[in-house]
């Protein structure tokens, strides 16, 4: 198998529920993603600095913080917050950019499947995790780009999710690998293989070892991945031929967006035969919000939470809110705190 984004990129299909009627509008629900251009075309005022227009082509109502007149277009940002969408206009009409705001909905469990189904994709975790993991790198929905990611995926016996979350990063850099290489960074990923166990006289495991990591490390995009390893020296002191022990390792994961502002740094980490998993969501270089999950179990919670608050008081940062997390939602790329929103209106 070899896996070449630029090939299955070329065909675009976007996802979305419902069908449209040939005799009388029908109600359309499209999928928003944080950063993305959407037009918007006001159609009419209704009062109360309410409007009705169009939004990426789905009639909406909405209100303006600022005087809008029927006619006006303009391209606007998609972002996400306290459950409704904000579209800031690019267009600079006055002194200070204002947003817009309509309310949105998180999608239903019902209405995902549905979605899924409409593009040809099998109703499964699969399918919904590879869902999030576009609308989290900010790739635009193609239902065959979904499809081949998933085909591939399942040939990983095991380690479906995780071989999605790296076709997903090949597929945004434009990047291509085969089935060896996917296989070998998804053992090193998972601790199963060491990042120095790779034979340096063997050409095949040196191109292994090294360089799919070098190439989406190397390639500007959404995600990059750092290994690293937690190892003391006898006395306290490195040197080469000082005896070193080895107390874990693990890998670091950090997401970018449009901007190249950190959005989202997840660790994944083995200590001392126990695993610690942490994600930590950014918005305009600050933490928002700290997530983990631990292999002591919830009874270490508290001791977590209060250790995680003294770090930030003494790094004086403000202290984010600190929860405990399923470990599905926050390993790996964490796609798993991926909500899907829709919003909706007749086309």
């Amino acid at each position: 198998m070899d896996f070449n984004a630029a090939n299955i990129n070329s065909t675009a299909g976007a996802a979305r529920a419902g069908a449209v009627s040939k005799t009388r509008p029908a109600t359309a629900h499209k999928i928003l993603t944080e950063g993305s251009s959407v037009p918007v075309r006001v159609t009419r005022g209704l009062g109360g600095g309410r409007y009705e227009g169009f939004v990426a082509g789905v009639k909406v109502s909405f209100t303006s913080e600022r005087a809008l007149k029927a006619g006006d277009t303009f391209s606007a940002v998609v972002n996400g917050r306290d459950g409704k969408i904000i579209l800031t206009p690019q267009t600079q009409t006055d002194a200070v950019l204002q947003n817009l705001d309509f309310q949105m909905n998180e999608m239903t469990s019902v209405h995902l499947a549905s979605l899924l189904q409409s593009a040809g994709l099998s109703a499964d975790s699969l399918s919904s995790s590879i869902l999030q993991m576009f609308t989290q790198t900010g790739i635009k929905i193609d239902a065959q780009l979904m499809s081949r990611i998933r085909s591939l995926a399942l040939r990983f016996g095991g380690k479906e999710k995780s071989a999605a979350e790296i076709l997903v990063m090949l597929a945004e850099k434009g990047l291509s690998a085969d089935e060896e290489e996917i296989k070998q960074l998804l053992l090193q990923l998972a601790g199963e293989l060491s990042w120095q166990e790779a034979d340096p006289d063997s050409a095949a495991n040196q191109k292994n070892h090294e360089k799919l990591i070098n190439r989406l490390n190397g390639k500007d995009g959404a995600w990059y991945l750092l290994p690293f390893e937690l190892v003391q020296y006898e006395g306290g002191i490195a040197s080469a031929d000082g005896l070193k022990s080895v107390l874990g390792g693990g890998n670091l994961r950090l997401l970018f967006d449009s901007g190249k502002m950190l959005k989202l740094m997840n660790l994944d980490c083995i200590y001392r035969n126990k695993r610690y998993v942490f994600s930590l969501d950014y918005e305009g270089g600050k933490c928002r919000n700290v997530r983990f999950n631990t292999e002591d179990g919830r009874d270490s919670e508290n001791q977590i939470v209060e250790k995680l608050k003294r770090l930030f008081l003494t790094a004086y940062m403000p202290v984010p809110a600190i929860l405990y997390a399923p470990l599905c939602d926050i390993e790996g790329n964490a796609s798993g705190l991926e909500s899907i929103y829709t919003f909706g209106g007749v086309v």
